[in-house]
């Protein structure tokens, strides 16, 4: 099976701001620049003199006399996310009696051999900073704030600083541990998180703090103030201030699997209340060779549907709210797989990219197989002169089919269906009709599907009497399967939605709905097809009594005669 090119995914924007000089004396001013790529427009944040408000994609800006110290954030955006950059600009306050202080830290404090982190540092009440140790250029003189790439590591460095003013100094260091070289990551990854302090007042603040071992990347979801996304595998978060108990999670990977741990920050005098659907998506590999396959698996909280894109074939479309997993069948390009799941609320979009190594020649490539799997039903009521598929009413019959194909080169076996009813239906009988029946769930052994081959699987359920209007059906469906002694699975949903009301065939037919006397407006049509009726009537009876009088006077004679004719 070959995969068709698809287009490039939407490039995320990127922006970086930076300043002329991070350091200025008290009422002096400097220079900011910026520039983005990808991005549809741009708003500055925090700063003074006229910063905040729309800005141009590249430009400068001069921040005018400065007395205290400011932080200036940009942030840009196009329709796929959004990227922020900010700058700090420290002011010498000459009047500043107190002794300084610097806090140093790194996005990473423990990196792969020859791996890189970002070392970060701020301080206050400083006149001057200055680096020792560390490597690749970190000793010598420093901004009183910013950040510094380490390069390359090899072995473990401690990267210090030192900040002075008239009246003192302080220090800080950061050890970034480098693992060794011969570690060839054979270990599962693993991911500790915790929050600082694990309970607040409303309207409160905590610290999520996390570190993992083992971990080739991060990714987090759930939590507030932008804490969903990918993260470095060791850090910390800042909350924000919690009106809700909030959870925050983290998932992290390597390429032997992965691990996920999660912390809560209750909030007191405050019913946690959160509808907002959230949705992860993951593969169980992101890196493959050509022409191999994975297996895209997703979760949802707080969703009732969700729908899919991109990715390859059979991946679009509507899916089930989870947990779900769908196999990608062979890629010989990167996809990315991208799933928005939604309720009465709102919606969560997430997606994972599988990227696909270059092609190696003159290695053969095993048989595969490749299971689609569709599903549908359909209203069968011969009264009914339209065929219903989504509306079924209390009471009617519904023929749920599925149909499945093998579309890969290799057989299958141990192909096993499993079909969740929902709980509004009572099943009646199937084709095959030999499944294993437990409350509302059927599974059918199928056996064995040679390449290319198809089957089909019907079931006949009745809508129950007391299922209220507007009532959701969905039928969601599991395929698994055992292909080149691994286990897969394909799934797929199909929902109805029950009828508002018994509908009256007559009446509904020739008048419409609307006519029906459970209405005014049937009320009043009624009583003016009556009044039509008896003056119709009326007219007739009139008509067949009608007399026509004919009066004749005869000469000489002078007789006068009348004559009376009834039509």
């Amino acid at each position: 099976m070959s995969v068709g090119s698809q287009p490039p995914p939407p490039q995320n924007p990127t922006v970086s701001l930076t300043a002329d000089d991070l350091n200025i004396d008290f009422n002096d001013s400097t220079i900011l620049r910026w520039s983005s790529n990808n991005a549809n427009f741009c708003t500055g944040s925090g700063g003074i003199n006229g910063w905040a408000g729309s800005k141009s994609l590249s430009s400068s800006f001069n921040t005018g006399a400065l007395t205290s110290t400011r932080t200036y954030t940009i942030t840009c955006s196009n329709d796929t996310g959004s990227a922020s950059d900010s700058v700090t600009i420290q002011v010498d306050d000459e009047r500043d009696e107190d002794e300084p202080t610097v806090d140093i830290r790194a996005d990473d404090t423990t990196v792969d051999f020859e791996d890189s982190t970002i070392v970060r540092w701020t301080s206050e009440n400083a006149d001057s900073c200055r680096g020792t140790g560390g490597t690749n250029g970190w000793a010598g003189s420093l901004s009183r704030s910013g950040s510094f790439r380490t390069g390359d590591l090899t072995d473990d460095e401690t990267f210090r600083i030192t900040c002075t003013n008239d009246f003192g100094s302080d220090n800080d260091s950061v050890t970034i541990r480098v693992e060794d070289e011969d570690d060839d990551d054979e270990d599962r990854p693993t991911v500790n998180i915790f929050a600082n302090p694990s309970s607040v007042s409303f309207n409160g603040t905590s610290t999520i703090t996390w570190n993992s071992d083992n971990a080739d990347s991060c990714r987090t979801s759930g939590g507030t103030s932008g804490w969903s996304g990918t993260r470095s595998r060791s850090g910390s978060f800042f909350t924000g201030n919690l009106t809700n108990t909030t959870t925050y999670t983290i998932r992290c990977t390597n390429e032997n699997g992965s691990a996920t741990d999660s912390t809560t920050v209750s909030v007191g005098g405050n019913v946690p209340i959160n509808n907002q659907p959230t949705v992860v998506i993951f593969a169980d590999s992101t890196n493959i060779a050509f022409n191999s396959s994975t297996t895209v698996r997703w979760n949802t909280t707080n969703a009732t549907s969700c729908f899919a894109s991109g990715g390859s074939v059979g991946w679009a479309g509507a899916k089930s709210i989870g947990p779900g997993s769908f196999f990608t069948g062979s890629l010989t390009g990167a996809r990315t797989y991208t799933i928005t799941c939604s309720n009465d609320v709102g919606s969560s979009t997430d997606s994972v990219t599988v990227n696909v190594r270059g092609q190696v020649l003159g290695v053969s490539t095993p048989p595969s197989s490749l299971v689609l799997i569709s599903s549908s039903i359909d209203r069968n009521q011969p009264i009914v002169p339209t065929l219903d598929n989504t509306n079924p009413c209390p009471g009617d019959e519904i023929n749920y089919t599925l149909t499945y194909q093998n579309i890969g080169t290799a057989s299958i076996t141990n192909l096993n269906l499993r079909i969740d009813l929902p709980l509004e239906v009572d099943y009646m009988f199937s084709n095959p009709n030999n499944p294993i029946v437990s409350g509302n769930t059927l599974i059918f052994n199928l056996g064995t599907l040679r390449a290319n081959g198809q089957g089909t699987v019907t079931v006949r359920v009745r809508v129950r009497n007391n299922v209220p209007a507007g009532a959701n059906l969905n039928f969601p469906a599991i395929l698994s399967y055992i292909t080149a002694g691994f286990p897969q699975s394909v799934s797929a949903n199909v929902s109805a939605r029950v009828c508002g009301m018994a509908e009256v065939a007559f009446a509904a037919n020739v008048f419409g709905a609307g006519f029906l006397p459970d209405s005014i407006l049937g009320w009043l049509l009624l009583l003016i097809l009556i009044l039509i009726l008896i003056l119709l009537a009326k007219y007739l009876f009139g008509q067949s009594f009608q007399k026509r009088t004919i009066t004749t006077y005869e000469e000489p004679l002078g007789k006068t005669t009348t004559t009376t004719i009834h039509q």
